[in-house]
């Protein structure tokens, strides 16, 4: 029996209408989950194509809004973080409730916390695992891109598990031209998402990232949330910081996008959090027939 829920289309980590990374978040809050087959949820992610598709369900968790579950054109997420930023505006929308506080999504990864407050969305990370790259690992990344890292990069477990380097500046970031098939072989391989690559801009606490995931189905991802806060993770186990360090995080100019990520690291009682936010604005509103 085919069934019509409401639909929403929300673009992620920007202001500015078309120049974020979109989301598609179908609102299944009055359905029953087990009335829904996964692969259902999957031929609905692939038919909208877009680099991630969210169901909102009804908590099983007591202290959880609501329940997520993040699919690309592939397969299902345990987490990302632009998918959690929209999904959230989504459900605000669909809720009504107040843009403002505190709320809790049970999801793959356990549950995320996100922070509502002037016009911005913010989400605590989990906690990252971080391991070394072997050398013959790291040549083939380089092969991959043509290019070598200015620094070692790691492998960082956000949900998605993503390698992470630095390019020398934002302009060698930027001017980046990866062999997708050789990244794509590599990555697999080696069980990686894909890529995240960043450059820091000299005397500015602003960097500029690009995420590649091409055995994920996309190539470049426009504004990509779990490799910011992969990347976050990294400049903490590579600079050491003792303090709280705020930065900003620029994405998808080479794909015609503006996208801007805060990213936060916080130091508290000897622990590491990590943070990432934006805004989010809604395109699309309507139906989907399921």
């Amino acid at each position: 029996m085919t069934i019509t829920v409401p639909f929403k289309q929300v673009d992620v980590f920007t202001s500015k209408l078309f120049k974020g990374n979109p989301v598609a978040v179908v609102n299944f809050l009055d359905v029953e989950e087990s009335s829904i087959t996964q692969d259902t949820l999957q031929s609905i992610a692939r038919w909208t194509n877009l680099s991630e598709t969210t169901f909102l369900f009804k908590a099983t968790d007591p202290k959880s809004d609501y329940k997520l579950r993040i699919f690309t054109p592939m397969c299902e997420l345990p987490f990302a973080g632009h998918p959690t930023v929209g999904s959230c505006q989504a459900y605000l929308e669909f809720s009504g409730r107040d843009a403002v506080g505190n709320i809790y999504q049970q999801c793959g990864v356990g549950v995320v916390e996100l922070t509502v407050e002037d016009k911005k969305i913010s989400l605590k990370g989990p906690p990252p695992k971080v391991m070394e790259v072997p050398s013959a690992e790291t040549s083939d990344y380089e092969g991959s891109l043509s290019a070598e890292f200015f620094q070692k990069p790691m492998l960082l477990d956000v949900g998605p598990k993503w390698i992470v380097g630095l390019m020398r500046d934002p302009q060698s970031c930027y001017e980046l031209e990866p062999d997708f098939s050789k990244m794509k072989a590599s990555t697999i391989k080696y069980g990686a998402i894909g890529l995240v690559v960043a450059g820091k801009y000299p005397g500015e606490d602003k960097y500029e990232m690009r995420a590649f995931a091409p055995g994920d189905g996309v190539l470049e991802d426009p504004v990509c949330g779990s490799g910011s806060l992969a990347l976050a993770a990294y400049l903490q186990q590579l600079n050491n910081y003792e303090s709280n360090y705020e930065f900003e995080i620029y994405q998808g100019r080479r794909l015609y996008r503006d996208g801007k990520v805060s990213a936060k690291i916080e130091h508290l009682g000897g622990e590491v959090e990590y943070f990432i936010g934006g805004e989010a604005i809604t395109i699309v509103n309507g139906e989907i027939s399921v």
